[in-house]
């Protein structure tokens, strides 16, 4: 549930966008504007401009673009959410309290309690395993010899729970133990219910910090014997679901790789490789919680910016498992894939960190690199399978490849799997081709010629800008919102595009309620940053129209460029090219533009 607009626009006014910006961008004054070297891509000319007079900052170089909540979330990885409370707390604005059931804010009032019970054990933790203990002493001796630097240890904040029953409840002694049970680091005892003992004994500590940097959670790996000699301990134990934390909607280290601002990520399966990983200059990497990546994973990502993973996990049967597991999720999420098997570059190194360990970071970057993509490392799997030297064979295998290759999106990726696919099994790539558009539900009949190229009609860039320019006088100017509105000369359909007709109708919403909204503002009505990025396109370098003539005048042309275009595109369709009909009404729809009058 979003916060009032009212309180949205606040928080924005309160925030002046080359202050914030000035904290992450040195910024020099140029032309009315600021510029300074953009911070979302490489460049060694300033392309990054910021104008103070409109709030907004947009790079010509990169195109991304926003006001100054935009720019918070692309820079710290935050939603929108996230990012508005981070403005608020910069200029210690108290956010309104939403209206919540009773349930709702018991579990609240359980998260926030849980919390800071982590945060405070993950404190005593990380202080015991700097005490001057033989625990402590052991153990930070087994990181050093796992190769893991004192710096890291601290950016990580790793800890060591103690070998008694009550080390961390004791410490705690102010807290209930029902609330240090309910945080999931204290267990009841099954025979008397008013006794409890920590969960966490024995252990390294690995606090799981989420995107807003609470610790919901630990993983804890086990230090020494067994305290109970005839009970087998899991070598890792992670904090059992609570009201915080969910180990499906968490990935260990997302909260420090989402800070290395790149939008590939590395994902490995053991909180040491994570650590490995990082201490070797990868701070791209994250790790799953002994869980299967899932949607909530994938939206995780996303939120950080993410659009493609590179899978590390292990090689053995239950890695593969866990990687095909991983694809169809991550896929339907917009995450593109790549995999990476250690065990078939060193048959010695199970996981990242034995890799590393052995050949350093180097030959690893280069592996990175030349990952396989997840169509790549199924039709591996898919050859082997098959024996390829019998009729059959090649033919199954060239079945399975094709069932893969029908969910690829892109033509020229299929164009090149399929010349790959051909030369393997000594099939020919119209018959693969027909195989993949079978796969598709395509019929033969109307099939496509895969090899002829076809007339595209992509948007022109004298297209988009009429649309920039149309969509920058309706919503400047409610004279020209309302005469477009009454000539129906132009619509969503025209449009042509999700952004631009949700612009296009808050335009004509806009008008017909007499409200006028500044630019900043419009961009804080949507919690996307593609809709950001587009309304500062429109905005940023828009001319002024000062008079009901000048606004007439560019309304018109602007309409007749973007509905000649639409009408273009409409007739190069095969089911209108045949209707003579169809295509006299487009062509008298053009010829015969309705004079639009302020």
């Amino acid at each position: 549930m979003r916060y009032p607009e009212e309180t949205i626009q606040e928080v924005i006014a309160l925030n002046d966008i080359v202050d914030v910006v000035s904290g992450y961008v040195q910024l020099n004054p140029r032309s009315g504007n600021h510029l300074g070297l953009c911070p979302f891509h490489s460049e060694k000319t300033p392309s990054f401009s910021v104008s103070q007079s409109k709030q907004m900052f947009y790079c010509f170089g990169c195109s991304t673009g926003g006001n100054v909540l935009t720019f918070i979330m692309k820079i710290e990885n935050l939603d929108f959410m996230e990012a508005l409370k981070t403005l608020a707390d910069r200029v210690r604005y108290r956010l309104p309290e939403k209206e919540e059931s009773a349930s709702a804010k018991e579990q609240r009032a359980s998260r926030e309690r849980s919390a800071e019970i982590n945060k405070r054990a993950a404190r005593f933790y990380h202080d015991y395993l700097y005490s001057d203990t033989p625990d402590g002493e052991n153990a930070r001796k087994y990181l050093e010899e796992r190769g893991v630097h004192p710096k890291l240890v601290m950016r990580f904040g790793l800890g060591l729970s103690p070998n008694l029953w009550d080390g961390l409840i004791k410490h705690l002694s102010d807290t209930s133990p029902e609330h240090i049970a309910a945080a999931g680091l204290a267990t009841q005892n099954r025979k008397d219910a008013t006794r409890y003992y920590d969960r966490f004994r024995s252990r390294l500590m690995f606090p799981i910090i989420d995107p807003r940097n609470r610790v919901v959670g630990f993983g804890g790996r086990i230090m020494g014997e067994p305290q109970d000699p005839d009970r087998q301990e899991a070598k890792y134990v992670n904090t059992p679901e609570t009201s915080l934390f969910h180990k499906s909607d968490n990935l260990y280290g997302l909260n420090l790789a989402r800070k290395a601002r790149k939008t590939e990520l590395i994902i490995v399966e053991g909180y040491m490789d994570v650590l490995a990983m990082h201490q070797w200059g990868f701070t791209n990497t994250v790790g799953v919680l002994g869980t299967a990546l899932n949607d909530s994973h994938a939206r995780l990502l996303k939120n950080a910016g993410c659009t493609s993973v590179v899978l590390m996990l292990d090689g053995d049967e239950a890695g593969i498992r866990a990687t095909l597991r991983a694809i169809p999720t991550l896929t339907k999420g917009g995450i593109k894939i790549k995999t990476l098997n250690i065990s078939e570059h060193d048959q010695q190194a199970k996981d990242p960190d034995e890799y590393l360990q052995r050949h350093g970071a180097t030959p690893l970057a280069e592996l990175i690199r030349n990952a396989k993509s997840h169509i790549a490392f199924q039709m591996g799997l898919s050859k082997e399978k098959y024996d390829m030297n019998t009729t059959d064979g090649r033919v199954g295998f060239t079945e399975e490849a094709a069932k893969l290759l029908s969910t690829l999106p892109s033509a020229i990726e299929t164009e090149a799997y399929v010349a790959e696919i051909s030369k393997i099994s000594d099939i020919s790539e119209g018959a693969i081709h027909t195989e993949i558009n079978k796969q598709k539900g395509i019929a033969p009949t109307v099939m496509p010629n895969i090899r002829r190229r076809t007339r595209a009609a992509p948007q022109s860039r004298g297209v988009k800008k009429a649309k920039e320019t149309l969509l920058h006088l309706v919503l400047s100017h409610h004279s020209a919102a309302v005469a477009l509105e009454e000539s129906g000369y132009i619509g969503p359909q025209e449009i042509d595009d999700g952004i631009y007709s949700e612009l296009l109708a808050l335009a004509f919403a806009n008008a017909a309620a007499g409200k006028q909204v500044r630019p900043v503002d419009i961009i804080s009505s949507f919690e996307s940053g593609d809709f950001h990025q587009a309304i500062t396109e429109i905005f940023i370098d828009a001319p002024e129209y000062n008079t009901d003539a000048a606004i007439e005048k560019a309304l018109n042309e602007t309409a007749f460029i973007i509905k000649r275009a639409w009408a273009l595109n409409e007739m190069q369709k095969e089911d209108v090219k045949n209707n003579q009909e169809t295509l006299q009404t487009l062509g008298f729809m053009v010829r015969n533009m309705p004079s639009i009058s302020i």
